[in-house]
C-alpha cells in the first residue's frame, strides 16, 4: 500500500509521556489520560486518575454502553493483568535475588521516563530559577 494511504491512527495506539506524571494515550476513536501521584508511605505506592475522552458526547444509550464498556475493559485489563504483574515484579525487586535488572526492555518509554525523572531529581533548582 502506498505510504499516503497508511492509516497510522487506525492501526496503532500512540502513547505520550508528559513529564512528570501524565500519560496521554491516543487510540483509534478516543483519548485517555492517566495522571499518577505518589501515595502512601512507600516509593512503590501510587494513586492514579484515569479519564476517557470521546470524540462526541454519548447522548444515546448505545453510545453510553459503548464508552462504559470501553472504559470497563481498560480498567479490567489494568487491574487484572498489568497491576498483578507489576506487583510480582516489585516483589522480585525487593527480594534481592537478582544482581542486574533490564528495566523496560520491551517498552523503551519506561526507560526514557526513568532517565528523565532521575535527571530532574539530580539537578538542584536555585530559588527563582525557571526551567
Amino acid at each position: 500500500m502506498p505510504e499516503d494511504q497508511w492509516d497510522l491512527i487506525g492501526q496503532t495506539i500512540i502513547v505520550y509521556l508528559l513529564f512528570p506524571n501524565t500519560v496521554l494515550l491516543m487510540a483509534q476513536d478516543h483519548l485517555q489520560t492517566w495522571h499518577l501521584f505518589p501515595a502512601g508511605d512507600g516509593v512503590d505506592e501510587t494513586q492514579i486518575y484515569v479519564s476517557l475522552y470521546t470524540p462526541e458526547p454519548a447522548l444515546t444509550d448505545s453510545a453510553r454502553r459503548h464508552w462504559n464498556n470501553n472504559f470497563d475493559l481498560t480498567m479490567a485489563t489494568v487491574e487484572e493483568q498489568d497491576f498483578p504483574v507489576s506487583d510480582g515484579i516489585q516483589r522480585g525487586f525487593y527480594s534481592g535475588a537478582q544482581d542486574d535488572i533490564i528495566f523496560g526492555r520491551n517498552e523503551p518509554a519506561l526507560q526514557h521516563y526513568h532517565r528523565a525523572l532521575k535527571s530532574a531529581l539530580a539537578t538542584p533548582v536555585q530559588t527563582g530559577e525557571l526551567r
